[in-house]
């Protein structure tokens, strides 16, 4: 699953789960932890979609679990069963729901008794009206074909404990094995806290002493709830103890939301939902109906919604023969395309239990996120997830949907947050608190309103300035803004607030990357869903961050502020009175604006977005040298000088990688690498705090594509003016140009459209191109930009009669920039080396390929012995005069790189002789194990008694999360004294977002130190004053 389906990944230990995953990844667990065999089936739309993390775990491991995937055909039990031919071990199964029926024939006509544990996601596709069902109809039927138990989950939150047991019958129960049944589309979309944790380890061992030779189904059951210390029986009741109605439900998801409709309710109704639906046990069903049942409805699904189901017949049977005589028995039937919701449930228990109302006390906040699948900001309900799941004693759910013919295709992300005490299905939401719409278009397909409470609030994104428009007027809502006018009554009506951000005015920050309109975006989720003010706003929007949290905080907290202050506008009630007017009078006309009869729901069609392709560039060439030879022979003609990257002011230097390693896990979302370089003979010299400067180039292989395809020869020269003084012109080859100095796969800004209009023969192209360039192309550019993410290699193949000739080209298009990173070593220490700790920046672009940060891309992939272009960057960064001053440092992430120069540099005054005073590192991340950055070279300086003391916090690596600031605040009376006794310097680096809570421990420190001496203190003006002592040094980003 990617990344705005699932921002925290797949799990990546099997035997210990992560806090938040899918319920099949629990349920997949059980199968590896287990087993030894293991065959899977690929599914419709996502070959992996039920396998994922089972194929994860077999591919990053050496153990002796065997993994077939197969494609689902005629015959599909055949590999198994001749897998098991000689052996009587259990095998696994995973299996769409649909692919069951190819299994029945092999199984049933099999000479061996070989055992089968399959898991298997209930899952249909409908092609009349494409879309994607829960068919729990199909594998059943095929389950009581073959003779098998089956299991299902009556809510998420015991997928895997189910799935245990489903081993636990196949292994010792006395038919071929055992099916697990559960919802496959939201077992596997669904992303949750993984609350449970099924004692797996040797519980099969256990069962199989104590169980006797031919147990039964209900030994198993009862010894495996003794063991597990669960209490999973055939059915489970839930709602009132002396009910009179009593729903009969099926299903993981129909179970769990019925039992959350009539929990606590006080109209004596209850739901009796159904974990083992084969072998169905009529006497223990009978024995759960309180003695008060009048009525019995049954929630059955048919295939085609008529036909009486399975259940009920079960039911009506087991009424018969246990002899419980005049019970009506009712029954609603729904198909498997039925979007099951809170609101669905309320309205079937209502039409058996009339008055009913919810008793509904949960503090949960729902929240629905509506966008184009191909849009940039696609991960934007991802990364509000993830800030969200960082929240103390909250827990956090994500549903993602993919509509891939309404709108030209739709993505829908619902996600709910709730404290840890309540527990919420993953569900069709239809009550949202908020909902942010990131195409307007999406109100013109689905009635988004319907699906957002009274009043919600709804935040829409436009693509159309509203730059000196009058939203008093509703016509500028409905005609120059395209907003449809049915949503704007609908709103009105349910008192929702209608927000609005101009997507065209906010534009893009060179300095985001393409990331400001997500970063805005966020900011007022933040602010309408929970009140936050623009600073709680920035805050929160840097713990979602990810790879762009390099950004520097002003440049966000800018941004923010100026959306907030001109860009986002809320829709005053005016506008809706003026478009209620307005719709009065056209239905006095007989005809009106907008529908008012669209879906509330999309159809999930598919599990993944519709299929971009990618155009195969050629292939590149070779070419004479001739004419650089000539100038080179006859400098002095020519007026040759040869110097070392002139386009770049600064003082360059050749240097040569000695040693480049990553230093996170390969299982770890984020690429950290620790690079070393060889200086040796260049004269290069540098001081702790500073910054080294990279030159990246291009790939080469790329820009050959690139220029073959244009018809340039690689070897001709071109002229390229000089960053700094564009008088001067540097001569250079025409792959050196593109490799080393032109941006050719950067985005190209509104300027290269503009200068390309005059280039273009086809009059087609002329005038897209033209219209691209005027306020009546925004949208489209943006799209562009933000969408697409064209480079200027993609905008010249898109546009191919505009045809600039080098000399122009390489003046349209931007050049690329170095980038600096904070030193992690001293010279004192490696006189011959200089390190670097860094982060790989990555995303998706909308056609799906994985897109990286120039530089950082470019030094992760640097083999040993490659030679690159570095400067040095000066820093404000100083040791305190005094080696016998302290020195205390805290930081996140790739900003802890300049302290190993700092502890380095203290070792080389020990060396010395001097007298070092005490060291004090500071450090956090999430995990010790993927993220303690030069955790061993910490610990090594430690027992070396250079470091004093090492707080380091791992926040999520104990039940209650610890933070840095937790970490300075535990050491609170040895950091009054080296701060204030003994005059020492605090240094914070990496991002920025902890600088609040660090300065306010620095605060306490001071306040301790002026309370010992019955003195006040003005805190902030301490702080600015320790600032310009340079004692608190802030290196952050």
């Amino acid at each position: 699953m990617s990344y705005p389906s699932n921002p925290f990944g797949l799990p990546t230990d099997p035997k210990r789960l992560p806090s938040y995953g899918s319920p099949a990844s629990a349920i997949s667990s059980v199968l590896y932890n287990n087993l030894r065999t293991i065959f899977s089936y690929k599914t419709f739309s996502s070959p992996d979609l039920l396998d994922a993390s089972l194929k994860k775990w077999v591919e990053r491991s050496s153990n002796s679990v065997f993994f077939q995937e197969l494609d689902v055909r005629s015959g599909a039990g055949l590999a198994p069963l001749g897998f098991t031919h000689d052996s009587n071990e259990i095998v696994g199964i995973v299996t769409p729901g649909y692919a069951l029926p190819y299994f029945v024939n092999a199984l049933k006509s099999a000479s061996h008794e070989a055992k089968f544990v399959f898991n298997v996601g209930a899952l249909n596709y409908d092609e009349s009206i494409s879309a994607i069902g829960t068919d729990y109809i199909t594998p059943l039927n095929s389950a009581k074909q073959l003779g098998l138990p089956v299991v299902t989950p009556v809510s998420s939150d015991e997928a895997q404990a189910v799935s245990l047991l489903a081993v636990a019958f196949a292994s010792f129960g006395s038919a071929r094995g055992a099916l697990n049944l559960f919802d496959g589309a939201n077992y596997t979309r669904a992303i949750s806290e993984i609350r449970e944790k099924a004692p797996q380890e040797g519980l099969l061992a256990k069962l199989g002493k104590l169980l006797p030779a031919k147990a039964n189904l209900d030994d198993i059951l009862a010894q495996f709830n003794e063991l597990t210390g669960l209490n999973l029986q055939n059915f489970n009741y839930s709602g009132s103890k002396d009910a009179e109605t009593v729903f009969v439900t099926y299903g993981s998801l129909e179970s769990q939301l019925f039992a959350d409709a009539l929990v606590g309710n006080h109209q004596k109704a209850a739901v009796l939902s159904v974990r083992i639906p084969l072998p169905f046990d009529s006497e223990r069903f009978v024995a759960q109906l309180p003695d008060t049942t009048k009525r019995i409805v049954v929630i059955g699904q048919s295939l085609d919604g008529t036909t009486p189901t399975l259940l009920r017949s079960h039911i009506s049977a087991s009424l018969f023969y246990q002899g419980r005589r005049g019970l009506n028995v009712s029954e609603y039937i729904y198909k498997p395309d039925f979007i099951w919701s809170p609101s669905a449930v309320d309205q079937v228990v209502e039409s058996f239990v009339p008055r009913f109302t919810r008793e509904n006390h949960s503090l949960a906040k729902s929240f629905l996120y509506w966008a184009s699948d191909k849009s940039s900001n696609i991960d934007l309900a991802s990364r509000l997830v993830h800030a969200l799941s960082l929240v103390d004693q909250q827990a956090v759910s994500l549903r993602t949907k993919f509509d891939n013919e309404t709108n030209a295709g739709v993505f829908q992300a619902q996600f709910t947050t709730a404290p840890k005490s309540e527990r919420c299905a993953v569900s069709n939401l239809d009550c949202a608190d908020v909902a942010v719409v990131e195409n307007i278009a999406i109100l013109d397909s689905v009635d988004v309103a319907s699906t957002v409470s009274e009043l919600g609030t709804i935040i829409l994104i436009s693509r159309r300035s509203l730059k000196d428009q009058d939203l008093k007027k509703g016509e500028i809502l409905g005609k120059t803004l395209g907003i449809n006018e049915a949503f704007l009554r609908r709103a009105y009506h349910k008192h929702i607030r209608v927000i609005i951000i101009d997507a065209d005015s906010i534009g893009d920050k060179e300095e985001t990357k393409g990331r400001t309109l997500s970063f805005v975006s966020q900011a007022a989720f933040w602010k309408y869903a929970y009140g936050y003010d623009t600073a709680e706003s920035v805050r929160r929007v840097w713990t979602s961050a990810g790879p762009d949290v390099e950004l520097l905080a002003s440049v966000l907290s800018d941004t923010i502020s100026t959306a907030f202050d001109n860009d986002i506008k809320q829709v005053p009630t005016e506008a809706f009175e003026d478009i209620l007017k307005d719709s009065k009078v056209q239905e006095e006309k007989g005809s009106i604006d907008g529908n008012d009869n669209l879906p509330v729901f999309i159809t999930e069609t598919a599990f993944t977005p519709n299929p971009s392709t990618v155009e195969n560039d050629p292939t590149p060439q070779t070419n004479s040298i001739a004419e650089i030879a000539k100038q080179l022979t006859f400098k002095e003609a020519y007026g040759v000088k040869t110097d070392l990257r002139p386009d770049q002011p600064t003082k360059n230097y050749i240097v040569k990688v000695k040693e480049n390693r990553r230093v996170t896990p390969d299982d770890y979302e984020r690429y950290i690498f620790h690079i070393e370089f060889d200086i040796s003979g260049t004269g290069m010299s540098y001081a702790i705090g500073e910054a080294l400067g990279v030159h990246a180039r291009n790939n080469v292989i790329l820009v050959k594509e690139f220029l073959e395809y244009y018809g340039l020869n690689q070897n001709d020269i071109v002229q390229v003016p000089n960053k700094d003084q564009p008088s001067i012109w540097e001569s250079r080859t025409v792959l050196q140009a593109f490799v080393e100095n032109l941006d050719l796969f950067g985005k190209p800004p509104k300027r290269f459209y503009e200068s390309l209009v005059n280039h273009a023969t086809n009059e087609d192209e002329k005038k897209k191109l033209a219209e691209l360039a005027s306020p009546a192309g925004a949208v489209t550019l943006k799209n562009y930009q933000e969408v697409e993410f064209y480079t200027y290699v993609d905008i010249l193949k898109l546009f191919p009669s505009a045809k600039p000739k080098l000399e122009d080209l390489i003046e349209m298009i931007s050049p690329l920039k170095r980038r600096e990173y904070s030193i992690a070593s001293s010279q004192k220490l490696h006189p011959n080396e200089v390190h670097l700790l860094i982060v790989v920046v990555d995303w998706m672009d909308n056609s799906g390929r994985k897109r990286f940060g120039q530089t950082s891309k470019y030094l992760a992939d640097l083999p040993v012995g490659t030679e690159l272009v570095v400067s040095v960057k000066p820093s404000v960064m100083k040791l305190p005069p005094n080696p016998k001053q302290p020195v205390i440092m805290s930081g996140l992430g790739t900003g802890l790189a300049p302290f190993k120069a700092i502890v380095e540099e203290k070792l080389w005054q020990k060396q010395q002789g001097h007298e070092i005073g005490d060291v004090y590192l500071f450090l956090g991340s999430r995990h010790k194990r993927q993220e303690y950055l030069y955790g061993e070279v910490w610990e090594a300086y430690k027992d070396a008694g250079i470091i004093t003391h090492i707080g380091a916090a791992f926040s999520r690596d104990q039940p209650q999360k610890i933070y840095i600031q937790d970490r300075i605040i535990e050491s609170l009376k040895e950091l009054k004294s080296a701060m204030i006794d003994q005059r020492g310097s605090f240094y914070l680096c990496g991002p920025t977002w902890p600088v609040p809570d660090i300065t306010n421990a620095l605060q306490k420190i001071i306040s301790a130190d002026a309370e010992e001496r019955g003195v006040k203190v003005d805190l902030a003006a301490a702080i600015e004053d320790l600032k310009e002592e340079s004692r608190y040094i802030l290196e952050v980003y």
